[in-house]
């Protein structure tokens, strides 16, 4: 027999070691000192030889059982210099031990090997969090079985661990770098920033991807920013920037990784945010009552609004109050009465006042601290802050749960933000199924006759519209107790049927601007927003002047369909893209849709299924070759890409910071402890251990 290669004469005797039950290796290849070309070579049966004699037998308990018999079954072959193909010189096929079985031969380690499409498909399966048990089932049933898919469940953990090494080929903190340069590479509008020590270690990371750039230069009036445990093998807390979009959805500005809870690492994380988002500031701002992160706001962000989180405030109050809720105490309905109820300053001090003597608790630490900020939370207070109706950081709190289905404790830093952009994915496709609803269900409108709902309807999205149409439903119960019209400005006393409360609602009907004292939108010499939408007041002196749309400056923008329509540009002033690969994908799903259309056809037949082999063979030979050709110039013109890094100047190479970035700074202590809980959790906890009990007592 001839071969005209080596890679075929081994892809030979490969197959007839598969075909025959015997697995096979290289023994030796000599090559030509002219030209390093392959001389001559032999191929063996795995069991040829005997294994050497290992030095630590003696330390092993349970040593690996033998494999090789000294089999001399072999087929040598030399290169034939005249007819320049390789031809055998030496065989032998008899073997001195038994075969595998045809059952078995699948088995071998010669017969085993993930190609790239499997490859691909593991490492899918691997970054969606899927587990190495279940993809291997998964493969399995698309193979056909076990005995045809090519692999091994151990192949398959092997391979994730190897990639898994070279992922941290240049450790934790030159992997993390090197998958922002990644990014930075893919869209130069990537912005992160990295914090070193006098070390030279990592302590805080902060980074924020294209869309989200997008996303707060359109969103990014109101936002919550809360931190989290348990999500990375480091035990570093996670804190992400979150707000709503257009459909009152979760979406995601930023996020970091911090060392601490310092005041320092968030004086850096707040100076890296606004460096990402050109120093654009939010008008609100909400947080937990953190000192630390308060004086780092009052710091970098002095004209944000800076507002407690409500939900937190009431989590505090049950644990600092809670000897004070027994034998039916109402402390709790009544200090929540103090955040909510109260219209005016003045009626918040009575109520407040009444609070404290009525429960004897004039000396109470925690009341006394949470009294200095009560601009922070109070309800009376908040009335003309811009608040777009947010209140707390349940936004953050929500998100943070959602990404605890995503992660692990014991993440390693490039898995934890693979994992993370999964979950920021998940929460920016239920923007797309809202926006798929809004554009396929119409929205149910109260009163189908009213000109002023459908128009409601027509600019705002669902979610918007069902705000506003809710003030619309109450301005039908509202009416006018006395009005003073003229033609400079007219005033209008509004009251609503069985509630206590007057509000003066001032306007012109000629320059069409109106105002309302409880400050929902408000309009004095300039627009005001609170919440966006006209309160159910102003709905009802609109009516009144027989307005039957919504005056244009009145609608706010980030409520409407066409909220998204904007362009972003960076420091640059190059326009931020969110997917610069966008055409590439689309392209991509084309060509995968028609090629499983064909793979489908052609496999019907022999014939059909060889001749679109080779022709993918040719074609992605003629692609490669086109790639390879054209990869220089597409390199040098994504490497104009800007890099937002501390502790370099924006002209460093990526090399000379692998150099000087010594590692990740490790917190001491045990790594991996789970966040303390609250009293109040802990409460929670005996209340369902006691519960639990009654019921199995109940069961015996």
């Amino acid at each position: 027999m001839e071969f005209d290669t080596v890679l075929e004469a081994k892809d030979f005797w490969k197959s007839y070691g598969g075909m025959m039950g015997f697995d096979v290796r290289q023994l030796y290849a000599n090559k030509c000192k002219l030209d390093n070309s392959v001389s001559s070579f032999r191929l063996v049966c795995a069991k040829e030889g005997q294994r050497r004699p290992d030095k630590r037998d003696h330390l092993t308990k349970q040593p690996r059982a033998e494999t090789r018999t000294s089999c001399q079954v072999r087929m040598s072959l030399k290169f034939a210099r005249d007819i320049k193909k390789y031809v055998i010189c030496d065989l032998e096929l008899n073997h001195n031990h038994i075969l595998q079985i045809s059952e078995t031969s699948h088995m071998m380690p010669s017969q085993r090997k993930i190609s790239e499409v499997q490859a691909l498909q593991i490492d899918l399966a691997d970054e969606a969090d899927i587990r190495p048990k279940e993809t291997h089932e998964l493969t399995n049933l698309q193979a056909g079985g076990k005995d045809v898919l090519g692999y091994t469940k151990q192949d398959q953990k092997n391979y994730l661990r190897s990639k898994r090494k070279r992922d941290l080929a240049y450790g934790e903190a030159g992997s993390l770098l090197k998958y922002f340069h990644r990014q930075l590479l893919d869209n130069p509008s990537f912005q992160y920033a990295i914090q070193l020590d006098n070390e030279e270690k990592i302590t805080n990371i902060f980074w924020a991807d294209a869309r989200m750039v997008i996303d707060y230069a359109i969103f990014g009036d109101v936002i919550t920013f809360d931190t989290t445990y348990c999500t990375n093998k480091e035990n570093r807390p996670l804190g992400v920037f979150c707000g709503f979009n257009h459909h009152r959805e979760i979406v995601i500005f930023g996020a970091a990784l911090l060392y601490d809870e310092s005041k320092e690492s968030f004086i850096w994380l707040f100076e890296s945010f606004l460096e990402a988002h050109m120093q654009k500031k939010p008008k609100t701002i909400f947080t937990d009552q953190d000192p630390a992160m308060a004086s780092a706001l009052v710091e970098k962000m002095p004209e944000t609004y800076h507002g407690l989180c409500v939900w937190h405030i009431m989590q505090n109050a049950i644990r600092h109050l809670g000897n004070k809720l027994k034998d039916g105490s109402f402390i709790l309905r009544d200090f929540k009465a103090c955040i909510y109820n109260s219209e005016d300053q003045f009626q918040f001090q009575e109520t407040w006042d009444a609070l404290l003597q009525r429960y004897k608790v004039e000396d109470n630490s925690w009341l006394k601290s949470i009294y200095k900020v009560k601009e922070k939370w109070a309800h009376c207070y908040m009335k003309k802050v811009y608040t777009i109706g947010m209140r707390s950081t349940q936004l953050s709190e929500s998100f943070n749960s959602d990404l605890k289905d995503f992660m692990r404790s014991n993440l390693d830093i490039i898995h934890f933000l693979k994992q993370f952009e999964l979950a920021v994915g998940g929460k920016r496709y239920k923007e797309l199924q809202a926006e798929y609803n809004a554009r396929q269900k119409l929205p149910r409108l109260k009163m189908i006759h009213s000109p002023l709902l459908k128009h409601a309807a027509q600019v705002y999205t669902p979610n918007a519209f069902d705000l506003f149409q809710n003030e619309f439903d109450w301005s039908s119960a509202a009416y006018i107790i006395s009005r003073i019209e003229n033609n400079q400005m007219s005033e209008y006393q509004v009251a609503i049927f069985d509630k206590d409360g007057e509000y003066t609602v001032s306007g012109n009907v000629k320059d069409m601007i109106i105002s309302c004292s409880c400050g929902m939108f408000e309009t004095m010499g300039g627009i005001f927003e609170i919440t966006g939408f006209l309160c159910c007041h102003c709905l009802k002196v609109l009516n009144v002047w027989d307005v039957k749309q919504i005056p244009a400056q009145y609608i706010m923008k980030r409520w409407t369909r066409e909220a998204r329509e904007m362009i972003v540009h960076d420091s640059d002033g190059k326009v931020v893209q969110s997917d610069t690969r966008a055409d590439a994908t689309a392209r991509y799903k084309n060509i995968c849709f028609k090629a499983i259309k064909l793979a489908a056809r052609s496999s019907d037949f022999e014939v059909t299924s060889n001749f679109v082999e080779q022709v993918i063979e040719e074609t992605y030979k003629k692609v490669d070759s086109f790639c390879r050709h054209n990869q220089n110039d597409n390199v040098s013109n994504i490497l104009n890409a800007k890099e937002i890094v501390n502790s370099c100047s924006d002209g460093d190479a990526l090399e000379r910071l692998l150099e000087n970035v010594k590692g990740l700074k490790k917190k001491e202590g045990r790594q991996g402890r789970k966040r303390l809980k609250s009293w109040v959790e802990k409460q929670s906890n005996k209340r369902m251990a006691s519960t639990n009990g009654v019921k199995l007592q109940h069961q015996i």
